[in-house]
């Protein structure tokens, strides 16, 4: 009896350790099965796209900051996108305010102002997605352009030292405003600091000096580059005849002819053309005649006077005699 109730008992015992294993194992697989869904759950929420974040514009700026005229302005953007997505921009250039039809790239060109506008840019950046705020510069202010020389010279060309020396300029200034000039003369290296004129006056200088010139313009707000000639030399000069031809009186002529030299060379004279018989003293210029009945009418003279170089000049006058 003892024996059959202790295994009636052992196999009550067995029966219960099999029911709890059976447990153990059900609960193991809905663990697996919740803990599958809520992985499920987490990787759908994955899947999901993520919202676009539109880029953002921090910075514009236009260069050069001190623009003129003309000046091509360029427009410097610097922008963030919290996606890294690749970024274009859209331009739109404004004058004093307004937009300026067509002007929509990077770069705007000087036709397209003046001095004294004002210039901004709006930019708007994309990335292909959504666009971004639109971003305005600060204005920039068109300033005044410099007045440019272009070309200076000294004329006449050649000069010597019986001339007016004359500066010839051209010049323009960007912003059409008037030009004025300063001049400062220069001698063989030297700055003729007194004169300032645009003539430098024949006796300030001699054959073969060296004369330049150097031009600044101005157009009243501004200073432009200074621009210097090309030097010239002062060549020699001829002689001039200074006297005036004597009037026929009786049958004997006679004219005193008096001439100049700037360069203080000694001056000869001869007669080119003059009536038979009229003779002139080569050294000192007096011309000597003696009037013939065949003479009368109307006699034509040329005085030619030279320079130990050979620079010469003429004299031409016509005498009118009226023996009978």
């Amino acid at each position: 009896m003892k024996g059959k109730i202790l295994i009636t008992a052992m196999f009550h015992q067995t029966r219960r350790d099999h029911l709890r294993s059976f447990f153990r194992s059900q609960i193991f697989v809905l663990a697996l099965f919740f803990c599958s869904i809520n992985l499920s759950c987490e990787n759908s929420s994955d899947l999901k796209p993520k919202a676009n974040s539109p880029p953002v514009i921090t910075f514009v700026k236009i260069l050069p900051e001190r623009p003129y005229a003309q000046s091509e302005l360029n427009a410097i953007v610097q922008c963030e996108d919290a996606d890294n997505d690749p970024v274009t921009f859209r331009y739109q250039w404004m004058r004093s305010g307004e937009d300026l039809v067509g002007e929509n790239k990077n770069v705007l060109t000087g036709n397209n102002f003046k001095k004294g506008d004002l210039i901004q840019v709006r930019v708007t950046p994309s990335d292909g997605k959504a666009d971004g705020k639109p971003f305005s510069s600060d204005p920039l202010k068109i300033l005044n352009s410099p007045p440019v020389i272009q070309e200076v010279r000294i004329g006449p060309t050649p000069a010597s030292a019986s001339d007016d020396l004359k500066i010839l300029v051209k010049g323009f200034d960007p912003d059409g405003d008037s030009v004025g000039y300063t001049f400062q003369w220069e001698k063989n290296g030297t700055i003729l600091s007194e004169k300032t004129k645009d003539i430098l006056e024949k006796g300030e200088f001699k054959k073969g000096d060296s004369i330049a010139v150097i031009v600044t313009p101005d157009d009243g707000e501004s200073k432009g580059i200074s621009k210097k000639s090309g030097p010239i030399v002062v060549t020699n000069s001829p002689p001039i005849i200074v006297s005036t031809p004597a009037k026929t009186e009786g049958n004997t002529y006679t004219y005193q002819v008096k001439a100049e030299d700037a360069d203080h060379e000694p001056v000869t004279f001869r007669l080119k053309t003059a009536p038979k018989g009229m003779e002139i003293d080569k050294e000192t210029g007096l011309i000597r005649w003696t009037i013939r009945k065949e003479d009368s009418g109307a006699q034509l003279v040329e005085i030619e006077a030279s320079d130990s170089e050979g620079a010469r000049s003429i004299q031409r006058f016509t005498l009118s005699t009226g023996l009978r």
